[in-house]
């Protein structure tokens, strides 16, 4: 089980969201991952006891869907020209790495009995090593060119947000659930949005910020007791 959380929730999800990011902007990238929730509400029914299927859930993830649809552009999926098409492929990626992550989250839950520091360790281990052969592949055919700042950057990526943030991850897990959790993405957009404005000048435009309301609104509407839509 400790194998099929690496592979799902780390090693295909870190493969397919950077090779995403070679077509797609960054701050797209991260809008997307905010369909974790949306995830999370489907699967929760079958994979959880205490948190069914609901009017107001299924109201929440048409409105978070509809959000989606904005961020991938309806141009993309109407068009067929070959740049809405090299786009398209790179954003479901980005949707299949969030469903990784939840899938992996459940999975998670349900290991109870091993501590998060054990259970960090042994994630992050095993999707290393399962990288290894691809990455020996690579090397062979295409080297990579190393430098202080590209050090640099795999130790801040290896750290923070691997490291640190899938202790914090499943500590957050085992203390209130995989679906708590799954909001967490929602965070995702506004800080995907800013980083992508304020260090890689990439732009914001009306169907993104769109796309981010209707799914806020959605996640609210998921976490509000609204007797009427009962």
């Amino acid at each position: 089980m400790i194998i099929v959380i690496g592979l799902i929730g780390n090693f295909i999800p870190f493969f397919l969201i950077s090779w995403s990011e070679q077509y797609i902007q960054s701050n797209t990238a991260g809008l997307l991952l905010s369909v974790a929730p949306i995830f999370t509400l489907l699967l929760s029914h079958y994979f959880t006891k205490d948190d069914r299927f609901t009017l107001l859930k299924f109201i929440s993830i048409i409105v978070g869907s509809i959000g989606v649809l904005f961020i991938i552009g309806f141009d993309t999926l109407g068009s067929l020209t070959s740049n809405s098409q090299k786009t398209l492929i790179p954003k479901i990626a980005i949707i299949f790495s969030a469903l990784g992550y939840v899938i992996s989250s459940i999975l998670a839950y349900n290991l109870k009995e091993i501590s998060t520091m054990t259970l960090t360790t042994l994630v992050t281990v095993s999707a290393a090593l399962l990288s290894v052969p691809f990455m020996i592949y690579i090397e062979i055919n295409y080297p990579s060119s190393l430098n202080a700042k590209s050090l640099l950057s795999i130790f801040y990526l290896g750290l923070f947000p691997t490291a640190i943030a899938f202790q914090l991850r499943f500590h957050i897990i085992s203390k209130a659930g995989p679906i708590f959790l799954s909001y967490v993405a929602y965070l995702i957009p506004a800080f995907a949005i800013l980083w992508g404005y304020l260090f890689l000048n990439e732009k914001i435009n009306l169907e993104t910020l769109i796309g981010v309301i209707l799914i806020l609104i959605g996640v609210f509407i998921s976490q509000k007791n609204i007797q009427w839509l009962k």
